[in-house]
């Protein structure tokens, strides 16, 4: 969520309604879970840290006032850095590769495509070394050979397409 939001404020100061409005329009809510409580509570955190800043307060007809955030010079870098460290840390877990993807024009490209290689090189290491076990062993086997195949081809997939977006 805290990449979500500040690759939004990256793009242009907005309320957590709009943010909201604007992942939902994008169907990220069916990617990973976006709820008020959460959305909220990562404002804050991101507020805290330094990350964001309110800089003004609107109030439109007689709703209640609402806080209209930016990105801050350190939110910029917490955010290429989070974006380069999703894919050093090698998980293949949708919750962070997706929106790190999404956001990934805000990082070093350059040094994402390096990860990303890294990362089908430790792919390609773990399926040599798998071995293959007998009766639920080998279906817990299968789906994972078949797992890391496909996100090894994928991987290659993003890895040209970051090498040529960083040319």
């Amino acid at each position: 969520m805290h990449i979500l939001i500040l690759g939004l404020l990256r793009e242009s100061p907005m309320h957590p309604y709009e943010m909201k409005r604007m992942m939902k329009q994008q169907h990220w809510n069916q990617l990973f879970p976006i709820t008020e409580g959460n959305l909220y509570h990562n404002i804050k955190r991101a507020e805290e840290k330094g990350n964001i800043k309110a800089i003004k307060q609107e109030q439109i007809e007689k709703r209640p006032s609402r806080t209209v955030y930016e990105i801050t010079e350190k939110g910029k870098e917490e955010l290429s850095d989070r974006i380069l460290q999703v894919f050093l840390n090698q998980k293949m877990e949708i919750s962070t590769v997706y929106p790190a993807l999404l956001f990934v024009r805000y990082s070093n490209q350059r040094a994402v495509a390096e990860a990303v290689r890294k990362w089908i090189g430790t792919i390609e290491t773990e399926k040599k070394n798998a071995r293959e076990g007998s009766g639920a062993g080998y279906y817990i086997y299968k789906h994972f050979q078949d797992r890391m195949q496909v996100d090894r081809k994928w991987l290659k997939e993003v890895a040209v397409w970051l090498e040529k977006e960083s040319q």
